[in-house]
């Protein structure tokens, strides 16, 4: 507990409310201060200033929750607004909190994830951007930057973000996408490779537009047969909407014709 507490005051405390610092200043002041009267207490007499000092310390825990509550909240809702496909409404949630000024990496990463979703794509990279500059080390503003190079059509840059994101503890399944900017750029030896991984990965064989994708790629590298119509079926809708949203892009042009060769597939069955 006392761990969480360290790590949750190190990253939020300079993005508080001054009345929020303040208690917080006070409280540390006073449990210092017990903690140094009851070590000079005789054993018998530490009763009451132990109970102080435990009195002190929930305060404490108070105070943190309390000055956490905002961003806490915001991004929760925001989270489960993205998972439930109300971008708009995550975006406006999300925004209110960069207003503030008080937006952390996750947040903006999670706001310009939300822009991309809306085919926002400068927006998400401007936002995407903005989270990296806070924490350019972590792998989820670097796997959504990468992301959205992918659909700008910037596939180069895209490799080379989310391979790095991959390098910095990115879940595995992100190869998917690895694989995919590395076909689009044109390096097929490496978009192999990546693709190879791709596909042996339950994450990915659970997610028929990803599973759907990897299998297409490989195939059309001559790594795999041409997908069963089954699988073009259940992922067909995901690709289509997709292509629609960036279809201002070089990314939505690509889909589009990946698009025909499904429909050509999905025609040979009928």
């Amino acid at each position: 507990m006392l761990r969480l507490m360290i790590h949750i005051v190190r990253k939020q405390f300079k993005v508080w409310d001054r009345a929020s610092q303040l208690a917080f200043v006070i409280a540390i002041v006073l449990l210092v201060i017990l903690f140094v009267i009851v070590t000079q207490l005789p054993v018998e007499s530490r009763g009451g200033a132990l109970a102080a000092f435990g009195g002190v310390f929930l305060v404490l825990e108070l105070v943190i929750l309390w000055a956490n509550r905002g961003m806490v909240t915001a991004y929760t809702r925001a989270q489960r607004q993205f998972l439930a496909g109300d971008f708009e409404a995550a975006r406006v949630e999300l925004e209110g909190v960069r207003a503030t000024g008080k937006a952390d990496f996750k947040a903006l990463t999670l706001l310009g994830n939300t822009y991309r979703q809306l085919g926002a794509v400068d927006q998400s990279a401007m936002i995407l951007r903005e989270a990296l500059q806070l924490a350019p080390d972590q792998h989820f503003p670097l796997y959504g930057f990468g992301r959205t190079l992918l659909v700008s059509g910037a596939y180069a840059e895209a490799a080379e973000t989310i391979r790095s994101a991959l390098d910095r503890g990115a879940p595995p399944v992100v190869q998917a996408e690895l694989g995919e900017a590395l076909y689009r750029q044109g390096g097929e030896d490496q978009a192999k490779s990546a693709l190879d991984q791709a596909s042996q990965l339950p994450a990915v064989a659970n997610d028929p537009p990803r599973r759907l994708m990897v299998h297409y790629l490989r195939y059309r590298l001559g790594q795999a047969e041409i997908p069963p119509i089954a699988l073009v079926g259940e992922g067909f809708a995901y690709w289509q909407a997709t292509a629609e949203r960036f279809r201002h892009t070089p990314y939505g042009a690509d889909l589009a014709l990946d698009l025909l060769e499904f429909e050509r597939i999905i025609r040979g069955h009928e």
